[in-house]
């Protein structure tokens, strides 16, 4: 419902109805506007038999630029013979009902229902509506009830031109229900003088129609799209899952690697710890053992030592000046003749021969008896050829590592590793 109000000029002005329905797009050109008893009364005309064309002439006021209104139809029966349409005698009877019940009225254009045939202008109808309604204050009405098919054409410089929508008005139209009562005898028109709006209620119809209809095509929609938005977050869901769980396998596998090598790590680290303590034990008692053989050589080599003889190769001062006294004085000169011979001689002593020290021997080899492996923990790169060579100078000793550590593969050993060196 609208109340619209159209200005041309200064001069003219005119006041629409206030309910006013629009069907389709008018556009900007010829605007129609069909009041609701006159479009209500085509509608059963047209209705009325659905085997035969039906006609009439419409009816109302085109003095305004560019606007039309139909207040009111008349039906007329031309035959089915086209091209005898709207002859003189045709048009005598126009008139003459023109002036018995749309008394000031124009005629503004005609109308045709053809059930079964689709609203299209043929050839022969644009000659006809050319013929008899030249000009632009003229429109023609096709109907198809059958398929709920109309269009209004308006005239134009090239001819009739289909519009794209018209207007329908609701307003007091006495002269088009006392025409519809005559035709119908009384049939459509209700006590109070009002015809029911049978147009309104099956445009309503249709329109709840098609807003259930646009309703459900929403609610499908939205249905499809919620729907493939739910697989959608199931597939991620999914996928998050699968990587999760292949995650968690892989997790699993460190974690029991790590506590094999921890294992490992930690029964190497035992074993190298007893053998250090087995070794520690052997040290300890070689030690001892040595200490009783160190004091047994000691004695041996005290014993087997022999005196100095320098005292008995010295004679005592008592002895000597006893010696000196005893001499006879006649043998004197001949010893102080020797000694005088040969002052310079002298009796060179005996140096004693060089003992081999026997403790020097024993702490040796308490030494080499106390000697402990080392231990050594693997490093990045490590093999026991390189291990040996840096340790020892080359690459005898690797039998003996792998020996010491158990090891059946000199080539499997791991980073972090503890072995035993020799």
């Amino acid at each position: 419902m609208m109340d619209l109000v159209e200005r041309k000029d200064t001069r003219t002005e005119r006041k629409l109805p206030k309910n006013i329905r629009q069907i389709g797009e008018p556009g900007t050109g010829t605007k129609v506007f069909i009041e609701d008893y006159a479009y209500t009364y085509l509608h059963q005309l047209a209705e009325e038999n659905l085997t035969s064309m039906k006609t009439a002439v419409l009816v109302g006021d085109a003095k305004e630029e560019s606007r039309i209104f139909i207040q009111g139809a008349l039906e007329l029966d031309m035959g089915r013979e086209i091209r005898s349409w709207f002859s003189n005698e045709h048009w005598r009877e126009i008139f003459r009902e023109i002036h018995e019940w749309y008394e000031g009225m124009d005629v503004v254009g005609w109308f045709l229902s053809n059930p079964g045939f689709p609203p299209v202008l043929t050839e022969e109808m644009k000659t006809l509506h050319l013929r008899n309604f030249s000009g632009d204050r003229y429109v023609f009405f096709q109907m198809d009830v059958l398929d709920n098919e109309e269009i209004f054409y308006a005239g134009s410089a090239s001819g009739p031109a289909p519009l794209g929508g018209y207007y329908i008005y609701y307003e007091r139209n006495d002269p088009m229900q006392a025409y519809m009562s005559q035709k119908r005898g009384g049939i459509g028109i209700e006590p109070e003088g009002m015809i029911k709006d049978q147009a309104a209620a099956k445009f309503r119809n249709v329109m709840q129609e098609k807003r259930e209809q646009n309703g459900q095509s929403k609610m499908l929609a939205f249905l499809y799209t919620a729907s493939t938005f739910l697989v959608m977050v199931i597939l991620v869901i999914g996928i998050t899952m699968i990587n999760n769980y292949d995650r968690m396998v892989n997790m699993e596998d460190a974690i029991y690697q790590l506590s094999e090598n921890m294992e490992e790590d930690t029964s190497l680290e035992a074993a190298a710890e007893e053998e250090n303590r087995q070794a520690l034990e052997t040290a300890q008692a070689s030690d001892g053992q040595g200490g009783a053989d160190t004091e047994e050589a000691s004695a041996a080599v005290s014993e087997e030592t022999p005196p100095e003889e320098t005292s008995a190769e010295t004679p005592a001062p008592e002895e000597t000046a006893t010696a000196e006294e005893t001499v006879p004085e006649d043998a004197r000169p001949a010893e102080e003749s020797a000694e005088t011979q040969n002052p310079t001689e002298e009796i060179p002593a005996e140096e004693p021969t060089a003992q081999p020290e026997p403790e020097e021997e024993v702490q040796e080899a308490m030494s080499q008896a106390v000697q402990e492996p080392e231990s050594y923990m693997v490093q990045a790169g490590d093999t026991l050829l390189e291990i040996c060579r840096d340790r020892y100078g080359n690459e005898d000793m690797v039998a003996q590592v792998c020996e010491l550590n158990q090891l059946d593969d000199g080539d499997k050993i791991y980073e972090g590793q503890v072995i035993l060196l020799p």
